[in-house]
């Protein structure tokens, strides 16, 4: 035999084996897999040219020159291509590291370059060939450009490993080079020392086994390291979410108490307004309470705006289908934005379209949030010109309306690279130009989440400078065929009675007990229920639950959650415990300002049966109670005396004066629904409790749980009399133990919060109440 093989022979049984191993054991479908595989599978196919043709050449027969010139073109382009697949796999492992190496592409360019170079080499015989008469090999000219090709993308990519150095290890930076380094070495010792002895690709296995334990590193201490980054990333990720799901809980807190502070108040007002409209006669009172009732309903929806964003965000907003009428809600629409935008000389005009039917199916309430964000949006960015809010009918088929609502402005008009961050929450176009401009950047992005609720969406036109356009369609049923006609008409008519709402029924025989830290929470409860006739038993805190469960056999328990000392959860779970409620026998309702997402799963999941929020909806109220009084105590109202209406004068209150700087007694008799006796017996409320000595107490024995507490009621109490100075500084004692846990703050302005206290009860002592 002309040509010693042995070095292929063992390389190619090396490059059989690493192949296996690697394909078994580490199957992947990463394209520096696919490489690496492609790079060891050419080298292998590689050896096996190389050692068939050295068989076939050493024998040198004439008869085995065609099959010598296939086998020779065959090697020295699997050769060519294994060069290429090395470039490849390093230049694909870089991309995978973040370096961008490039020309892919044209490498694959250069295969099929290098594959026509071969067959034309194959015809014409310009690099090798072979003498068909005796079957010699044969140089021709071009032989060495076989060698100097791949020599050269091999340089190319040496070049390329070196600028790219720090993307590698050590270890895997040797073996990509020794890899290299071994084919020039080899491709040296096979040209000019063992001329008759096959090296180059014999050796390459040894370097390709470098890379396998090296850049591909699918030994067991590499897995290792990385089962545990994986575990390390693992725990990261759990951390992460742990601290979102914090962030989540610290967003609900905040509107739990935003809630319950606002909310609260807004309870009062309701429920006293909801009494004078059943119990007065008098047209002039009937209509300031009607006037009372909107407003106050207006106000709790914009409050729910913030709320309502929560929902969103969670999944968990429903759009109720009902019947609405469209005259009233439209007037009440423009009545609630005539006030701003006349404080901005705007013109507010409206266009109704006649063809308007009376009385539509769907959200009402939502329609009316959507419709509010456009219009006070439009006077907020507009400083002078006008509001145009335009409704017309679009089309009308199968009882079903589609409405186009629009509301045009003159104002500032929206610039073009502006329009993707317009529906983003909690952010403004052109900050720095509207500073001045209030809001919190929730409506628009509120407005365009709820029309998609509703199978919409909110269309913008705007120039710059000009104006802009907001409109959308939407989808309603049609209760009420008949067509409004005339808009102003149709206001007149629906505001020429005002509906009283009465109770729907008796139960004489049901007792009930509601529990609630703030008297006039219990007074507006029991109030709304009085014609009931129910026997209701109030209690202004948790502890006095247990004698009162021991002595008496209740229907119903309503309970406040937030009360000073113990709440509602502690006081429902004592009970419980003590064996006094049964949850199954007897229905335990949560009441609370606390209106936040998921507030109704803590409550049930703490033992409650439901839940009803504040301010209590007679309504609701009424549902709640038929839903769990015993059928046999209630009797339901004929439905002729269940409602009356009354003819009503839309009229103005008139503005309050200030007395004092630290009583606005005006306020405190708004609080108390206009009744100077009621407000007369809250400031006597207010007057016997000591609230210095409790407060000194607790700050000597350093019991800031008890303080923080009782500054809460102070804060809401004051609040309530329109003693605002006392109640904000009440309110800053209460946030520095809440929020930041400052007690240096707290022991500071303890001295001014008591000389406050006292100014503000001499004053209410000395004040001639008649």
């Amino acid at each position: 035999m002309k040509y010693n093989i042995d070095f292929e022979i063992y390389g190619s049984l090396v490059t059989a084996v690493i192949l296996v191993y690697f394909r078994l054991k580490y199957v992947g479908s990463t394209e520096s897999y696919r490489r690496f595989f492609n790079l060891a599978f050419a080298i292998l196919t590689a050896q096996l040219f190389d050692m068939i043709s050295a068989i076939t050449i050493s024998i040198g027969t004439k008869e085995l020159a065609p099959l010598n010139l296939i086998l020779t073109t065959g090697y020295f382009f699997v050769a060519f291509y294994t060069s290429i697949c090395f470039v490849l796999y390093i230049s694909t492992y870089l991309y995978e590291k973040g370096a961008k190496p490039g020309y892919k592409t044209f490498l694959d360019i250069l295969t099929i370059g290098f594959a026509v170079f071969m067959a034309a080499n194959a015809v014409w015989g310009f690099c090798f060939r072979f003498n068909y008469s005796t079957g010699e090999y044969i140089h021709g000219a071009w032989y060495y450009a076989l060698y100097f090709i791949p020599g050269a993308i091999l340089l190319n990519s040496l070049i390329m490993i070196i600028v790219y150095r720090r993307f590698f290890s050590k270890i895997q930076w040797f073996s990509i080079m020794s890899f290299i380094l071994i084919v020039f070495v080899g491709l040296f010792l096979q040209g000019v020392i063992f001329t008759d002895v096959y090296v180059t690709y014999g050796v390459i296995s040894v370097s390709l086994l470098l890379i396998v334990f090296s850049l591909e590193t699918p030994d067991y201490r590499k897995l290792q390291k990385t089962m545990t980054e994986l575990e390390e990333a693992r725990k990261d990720a759990e951390a992460a979410k742990q601290e979102a799901m914090s962030a989540n809980k610290v967003k609900s807190d905040f509107l739990a108490n935003m809630s319950h502070e606002i909310r609260t108040p807004i309870n009062s007002i309701l429920g006293f307004d909801e009494m004078i409209l059943r119990e007065s006669e008098n047209e002039n009172i009937s209509g300031y309470a009607s006037n009372i009732r909107k407003s106050s309903q207006s106000l709790l929806s914009l409050i729910n705006d913030i709320l309502d964003f929560s929902k969103i965000e969670s999944g968990k907003m429903e759009i109720n289908t009902l019947e609405y009428e469209t005259a009233p809600l439209l007037s009440d629409l423009i009545l609630m934005s005539e006030p701003r935008a006349e404080s901005k000389r705007l013109l507010l005009r409206y266009d109704i379209d006649e063809k308007l039917p009376k009385k539509l199916i769907g959200d009402d309430v939502r329609l009316r949030q959507i419709i509010t964000n456009l219009l006070t949006n439009a006077i907020k960015y507009t400083h002078e010109g006008e509001i145009c809010l335009r409704v017309k009918v679009e089309s009308i088929e199968n009882n079903k309306l589609r409405l186009h609502v629009s509301v045009k402005d003159t104002g500032i008009g929206i610039k073009k690279e502006d329009m993707d961050r317009l529906f983003s929450a909690f952010e403004r176009v052109e900050e720095l130009r509207n500073r001045n401009i209030e809001g919190t950047g929730l409506g628009l992005s509120i407005t365009t989440r709820l029309l998609k609720l509703m199978d919409s969406s909110l269309m913008v036109d705007s120039v710059y400078g000009e104006g802009s356009d907001f409109h959308f369609v939407i989808e309603q049923g049609i209760a009420d065929p008949e067509a409004i006609g005339d808009f102003n008409k149709a206001i007149k008519i629906s505001e020429q009675t005002v509906t009283v709402t009465h109770e729907s029924f008796t139960a004489p025989d049901a007792k009930i007990l509601v529990v609630d830290d703030v008297e006039m929470n219990l007074q507006v409860f029991c109030g709304l229920l009085k014609n009931t006739g129910m026997q209701i038993t109030t209690a202004d805190n948790g502890f006095k639950v247990p004698g009162l469960l021991a002595k008496n056999n209740y229907d119903m328990i309503f309970m406040d959650h937030l009360m000073p000392q113990m709440d509602g959860i502690e006081t429902l779970k004592r009970c419980v415990d003590a064996g006094l409620i049964d949850t199954k026998k007897l229905p335990v309702i949560a009441l609370t300002a606390n209106a936040i997402i998921g507030a109704k799963e803590m409550y049930l999941a703490e033992g409650f049966s439901d839940y009803l929020t504040k301010p209590v909806d007679s309504k609701a109220l009424e549902s709640m109670l038929l839903k769990y009084l015993p059928a046999e105590k209630v009797k339901l109202n004929e439905a002729e005396d269940m409602a009356k209406s009354k003819p009503a004068e839309i009229v103005s209150l008139s503005g309050s004066s200030k007395h004092e700087n630290l009583i606005d007694f005006n306020t405190g008799i708004e609080y108390a629904a206009g009744d100077k006796d009621f407000y007369k017996d809250l400031v006597a409320s207010f007057l016997a409790v000591d609230y210095a000595t409790e407060l000194d107490t607790f700050l000597s024995e350093s019991n800031w749980k008890e303080y923080m507490v009782r500054v809460h009621g102070l804060k809401s109490s004051a609040a309530t009399l329109g003693a605002r100075p006392l109640s904000e500084t009440a309110k800053k004692q209460e946030l520095a133990l809440k929020e930041r846990d400052d007690k240096d703050y707290v022991i500071s302005h303890h001295g001014e919060l008591k000389r406050l206290l006292a100014e503000t009860r001499s004053l209410f002592e000395k004040h001639d109440f008649s």
